[in-house]
């Protein structure tokens, strides 16, 4: 029993120790795996040759709600009693210039039409009499005259009668009464001439009055009908048949719509780029007459987009004092309700584009190529290196640059994301990402074996 164990316990030793051989064995033949090379990675950036815009003309965008240019209350300046009403006259609808809105009772009015039209043949009358009366008291003083002149020559020839002997003095005294009588008459008749002109005068100013009167008369009847002064929309009506209004009583309020007002604000550094450049303008930039801007109202129903053509119509004074932006006041002419146009309406919000001045040559980059310290990275014999450049106008969105602002035509300015940058480093530039199949790395070689 003894020998058996050991003996099994020499076996197990000897295939222990002939394993442990074989493993040695194996380490010690075993061969050194190659080394293979890492490749180092080229940037991919995008960076597409930059291409000069020629004549360009500058921008201007600015977003804001349209309002109407006239607003007004209606008020009618005749009282009466409303008989009837347009049945448009409601808010929210949309009303011509020159429409009835609603007609007052005129009754009382035409009354005093007819009253002052009386009133002026009545004096028209007393004219004719005055007249015809001081023709008569013209061809009175004409035999007046002749009749004093006879009295005269009665007295002459009675004095000489009483020279001779042949009158006596009752004669004479007779004579001379007569003549008295005839100058006594006379001076009636020039008395009541000299009173005519005084009476003419004053049936005129009466006649005058009574025109007056009249034309009172007529433009209350006229302004019983209100109209309505503008074409646009109703924004409110507070009026019925029936009921009885006052000189002056507000009964509606309209806006226009023939000519609305967006106000745009924009950096106040914009200004400098509105009015002549390159071309004549029609008014100075000041006024922004002349300039001509595209104004854009996205529907939200389906995202249509309606486009009106406007102009500058003036710059509103200062700046904003929270914003330090400037007011641009754009003008759009609607056409005529029922024209088949789109009308631009109160409180549509509206990307307005204003057409700015031209330069000869301008490059245009995107916003975030221009980096804090204002320099770009740009792409020189495949090599990344950054260049001060200095623009000449920013946006949110886009940056232009003028000829002698830091960058030429042809250069490779990178627009997108680089990790990581490191002026020199090697970088591999692409005019768009879908070409180079997205942005990201290659290898420099192939590795080695």
């Amino acid at each position: 029993m003894k020998i058996r164990v050991l003996v099994s316990a020499l076996l197990i030793l000897l295939v222990l120790g002939l394993a442990g051989g074989i493993v040695a064995l194996l380490i010690a033949l075993r061969s050194k795996p190659g080394q293979v090379d890492r490749p180092r990675a080229i940037q991919t950036v995008l960076a597409p040759s930059l291409a000069v815009r020629r004549d360009y003309r500058v921008q201007i965008v600015g977003y804001g709600s349209a309002q109407p240019r006239v607003r007004l209350g209606i008020a009618p300046q005749v009282a009466g009693q409303v008989m009837t009403k347009a049945a448009n006259f409601l808010s929210g609808e949309h009303v011509r210039r020159g429409q009835v809105l609603f007609e007052i009772d005129k009754t009382d009015y035409v009354l005093a039409r007819n009253s002052a039209q009386r009133q002026i043949e009545l004096l028209g009358v007393k004219q004719k009499r005055l007249e015809t009366e001081k023709a008569n008291l013209a061809a009175s003083e004409k035999i007046e005259q002749r009749r004093l002149k006879l009295a005269g020559e009665q007295l002459d020839k009675a004095r000489q009668l009483l020279a001779r002997g042949a009158a006596g003095q009752n004669d004479v005294d007779t004579a001379e009464e007569a003549m008295l009588l005839r100058k006594t008459q006379l001076q009636s008749i020039l008395n009541q001439i000299a009173l005519i002109e005084p009476q003419r005068r004053q049936l005129v100013a009466e006649v005058a009055v009574a025109k007056v009167q009249l034309d009172q008369a007529e433009t209350s009847i006229a302004r019983t009908k209100v109209l309505s002064p503008v074409t646009g929309r109703v924004l409110s009506c507070s009026v019925e048949v029936g009921e009885r209004v006052a000189v002056g009583q507000v009964c509606g309020e309209l806006y226009g719509t023939e000519i609305m007002d967006v106000p745009v604000s924009v950096p106040a550094g914009d200004l400098a780029w509105l009015g002549p450049g390159g071309e004549p303008a029609s008014a100075p930039a000041s006024h922004g007459g002349g300039i001509p801007v595209t104004v854009q109202w996205h529907q939200p129903d389906n995202g249509k987009t309606i486009t009106w053509p406007g102009k500058v119509n003036r710059i509103e004074a200062g700046l904003a004092a929270q914003t330090r932006t400037a007011t641009i006041v754009v003008e759009v002419t609607n056409a005529p309700p029922g024209a088949g146009e789109a009308i631009l309406e109160r409180n549509m919000f509206c990307k307005v584009t204003i057409a700015g001045r031209r330069v000869p040559r301008a490059f245009l980059l995107p916003r975030q190529a221009i980096l804090p310290d204002g320099s770009v990275y740009v792409v020189n014999a495949g090599r990344l290196h950054q260049k001060p450049v200095r623009p000449a106008r920013l946006t949110g969105e886009e940056a232009m640059l003028l000829s002698g602002g830091g960058i030429e035509a042809g250069d490779r300015v990178i627009v997108g994301y680089v990790p990581k940058p490191v002026p020199g480093m090697k970088v591999e530039a692409v005019d768009s990402l879908s070409a180079s199949g997205g942005a990201g790395t290659r290898p420099a070689s192939a590795p080695k074996d």
